[in-house]
């Protein structure tokens, strides 16, 4: 998601087609929401309440706030609109940087992989905008990244991903991006004037999911676009291949994924 002019790090699609980009955001969702959801409904989120999915995509975390939350309105957004065609009503275009609420008429915001695409600017206008939507006492859920803490594994999975995450970092950065933006969220709210700001990280795990649910992040397919884009080598993404194969056969293999949250209140 992004708003106004804004032009984000992240474009659907990019080096392969919009439908395996969606199959890996419902992976993904299908990987982490749990473990994210329990984190939003620690911190306030309820059942009974109108709910704005901000970056909503193709709508992998709308539908599970939906089955999660089946007395509230949940809305899918984005900037997107070939994107949130893909998604049931409601949904609200953004169009001029503008959410299509009233003032003070929502009682929660999830905000998920968005903030590190986006630039400090970019992110307080954001900020300013969703404050605006929020009811007194409504809450902002922020879900996003910090690759210094990302996570463990055990064996060589981690073989030839250093190199590629260092690659994600510059890519992404170049369109301003920011693949550390969860360190920085919370001052960033306390200065949008948010209160009670807390960054919580939890974690899922192979106790949790079977090993091949993390290919979506470790598998050798999460990296065909940078091959695509030049900014990795056939040769690279080979070593994540071959690493991720080996791994799979290990039976004591076992993987950690961190997950970042940032909640905070309007007042």
């Amino acid at each position: 998601m992004t708003t106004a002019s804004i032009s984000g790090s992240y474009i659907v699609g990019t080096g392969y087609a919009r439908g395996v980009e969606y199959d890996r955001l419902e992976r993904q969702a299908a990987l982490s929401c749990p473990r994210e959801f329990e984190a939003m409904f620690a911190h306030g989120l309820r059942h009974g309440g109108i709910v704005l999915d901000l970056g909503s995509g193709n709508g992998a975390v709308t539908r599970r706030l939906r089955a999660a939350l089946p007395d509230s309105v949940v809305y899918g957004s984005d900037v997107d609109h070939e994107l949130l065609a893909s998604v049931e009503p409601p949904v609200l275009p953004i169009v001029d940087g503008r959410i299509p609420l009233a003032d003070n008429s929502v009682d929660d915001v999830v905000m998920r992989f968005v903030a590190q695409h986006l630039t400090p600017r970019v992110r307080a206008e954001v900020f300013a905008e969703i404050r605006r939507v929020l009811v007194p006492g409504g809450r902002l859920h922020v879900v996003d990244v910090d690759d210094s803490d990302a996570g463990t594994s055990s064996g060589k999975v981690v073989r030839g991903l250093v190199a590629i995450f260092s690659e994600l970092r510059t890519l992404q950065a170049a369109d301003g991006g920011d693949r550390y933006v969860v360190k920085k969220i919370p001052a960033e709210l306390v200065e949008a004037g948010f209160t009670q700001v807390d960054p919580v990280t939890s974690a899922v795990t192979t106790d949790d999911h079977p090993i091949s649910a993390f290919a979506v992040h470790m598998g050798p397919d999460r990296y065909v676009p940078l091959v695509s884009s030049g900014a990795l080598t056939i040769e690279q993404l080979a070593v994540v291949g071959w690493s991720w194969e080996n791994f799979l056969r290990d039976p004591d293999a076992f993987i950690s994924i961190n997950v970042h949250t940032v909640h905070a209140v309007s007042p």
